[in-house]
């Protein structure tokens, strides 16, 4: 069985984040970063991986990791006059 392509992965996660080949191995970092007291619910602003399936597989738990952080706190609701 085959891992993912680096074009899957993209598709997925390339709206959120920047993928590329580093050194052998795999990094992502995020197009607008999260703030550092995100860090507590495991969002991170980069990751890196050894190959594409274990660098998809934690983009997934960073979409997992977001919403953990959005559910505790959602963004403000709008004021209505």
């Amino acid at each position: 069985m085959t891992g993912p392509s680096l074009a899957q992965v993209r598709e997925l996660h390339g709206r959120r984040w920047e993928i590329m080949d580093f050194y052998g191995g795999w990094i992502a970092y995020r197009r607008q970063p999260w703030s550092s007291t995100a860090a507590r619910f495991g969002v991170a602003n980069v990751v890196g991986a050894d190959d594409l399936e274990d660098l998809a597989r934690q983009l997934d738990e960073q979409t997992q990791a977001e919403s953990r952080r959005k559910n505790r706190y959602p963004p403000p609701l709008p004021d209505h006059p």
